[in-house]
């Protein structure tokens, strides 16, 4: 009898990505257990978000549980990563990543993936409170200066608890909370960090992977020469050119900070709406709690999400819509329409009396003062942080309207929907 030889087919396997030099660096700094904290401020197609994947997956694993990847914003996460596609070689980047012929899981609403026992997500900064109940052993941020910094200030716990680690990567956008944060852990202990501008980084053969002559050919088809220092040579002071609120900066920047006490008292939130974009600003008289920005989201989701991150004390809102009912069973308090000027100049000014008004606690002051340095309305940027600016500055303007309305010794009283509904 002849014997039948059987023949097993191989397994799928990941095939590693060949990382740059720049890249390497990272993962030997892993290897050594000295690291449980990252910071890479690499310039602009450095491959951030590439490297990012790979070694979220290595993490994986090494150690079952769930791993977070998060953008500024929720619809970014998705278009960016979830559905982008590498034009070098026309791959999805989570097809790269996560292969799917070896995927456990995968639910494309939830941006979640399954991976040998352990589960990976892609998030929102704008939406880490609807995860309340996760618990992340590794999280990494990516264009870490565009993020909403509660989110970390939300997840930091949790990692360090879980023992876990954490990684921010991005491009510097002025000396915001990202430039800040890197000043203050480059020489800490448990941190790895990486500057890299396009001088430091070369492709495996030793060519530049953006060359001077990218650079150019950029400048002559109009990428203003502050965004080239920004995107390529990581320039931390070139997002101030243009900006309209520097004096009102350099106030928050002196400005001490005052932490909320939590009370009962009524607080106040001051929507803007401006294009896909949605600004709701929280407060006690003048005393800025919490800034919240919203892209590409409906109205009622962004009341709800509010009213989660704020659930113990009455909410009072003030808005240009006119319509009440869109408040109506998110927390059925009351509603204030504002009439606010069409000039943008009116809203800007209206912002800048706010800002050199008010007080902030730490997460305010810190969105605040992102928000005052950079923003340049009349300024070329392809970020989409920069389309909140003006949602951010009508909320603003909206606040300092209601000032008016809740100081004066006989105010309107907010509408009770038990009763009041439809009465405007």
């Amino acid at each position: 009898m002849s014997r039948k030889q059987s023949i097993k087919a191989a397994a799928p396997s990941v095939k590693p990505l060949a990382l740059y030099t720049h890249q390497a660096e990272v993962k030997a700094a892993y290897l050594t257990g000295l690291y449980n904290r990252y910071f890479l401020a690499w310039h602009r197609r450095a491959g951030k978000d590439v490297f990012g994947l790979e070694f979220a997956r290595e993490r994986m694993e090494e150690r079952k549980g769930t791993y977070w990847h998060l953008f500024p914003y929720h619809v970014q996460a998705k278009r960016a990563i979830w559905n982008g596609i590498d034009a070098r070689d026309g791959m999805r980047f989570i097809d790269r990543a996560f292969p799917p012929e070896m995927r456990e899981s995968e639910n494309n609403t939830e941006m979640t993936i399954g991976w040998k026992g352990s589960l990976w997500q892609m998030l929102g900064s704008d939406n880490y409170d609807r995860a309340i109940g996760s618990n992340p052993c590794g999280v990494l941020f990516s264009e870490w200066a565009l993020c909403d910094p509660a989110a970390w200030d939300y997840i930091r716990p949790i990692i360090v608890e879980n023992k876990g680690w954490a990684g921010f990567i991005t491009t510097f956008r002025g000396r915001n909370h990202a430039f800040r944060m890197f000043e203050s852990i480059k020489h800490a202990d448990n941190w790895f960090v990486s500057l890299k501008t396009i001088r430091d980084t070369h492709k495996r053969n030793g060519e530049p992977i953006v060359s001077q002559a990218d650079v150019d050919r950029e400048i002559r088809d109009g990428m203003s020469p502050a965004l080239v220092q920004q995107e390529f040579y990581c320039d931390p002071t070139a997002a101030n050119s243009g900006a309209i609120f520097n004096k009102q900066y350099n106030r928050i920047l002196q400005e001490s900070v005052n932490a909320y006490s939590p009370n009962s008292k009524v607080m106040r939130v001051a929507w803007g709406i401006h294009s896909e974009s949605i600004s709701a600003v929280v407060y006690q008289g003048t005393h800025i709690i919490a800034v919240h920005t919203f892209l590409e989201w409906n109205l009622v989701d962004a009341i709800q999400s509010v009213v989660r991150r704020h659930p113990n004390c009455p909410l009072v809102h003030y808005s240009e819509i006119p319509d009440p009912s869109l408040f109506v069973d998110s927390d059925g308090f009351g509603f204030h329409s504002v009439q606010l000027s069409k000039e943008e100049a009116v809203q800007y000014a209206l912002a800048a009396y706010t800002l050199n008004s008010a007080s902030y606690t730490s997460v305010a002051k810190e969105r605040l003062g992102d928000f005052s340095m950079t923003f340049a309305p009349y300024r070329q940027t392809n970020d989409d942080e920069a389309t909140s600016f003006p949602a951010i500055a009508k909320s603003l303007a909206v606040m300092r309207m209601t000032q008016p309305i809740f100081n004066a010794r006989t105010q309107a009283k907010p509408l009770q929907y038990a009763s009041d509904r439809g009465v405007i």
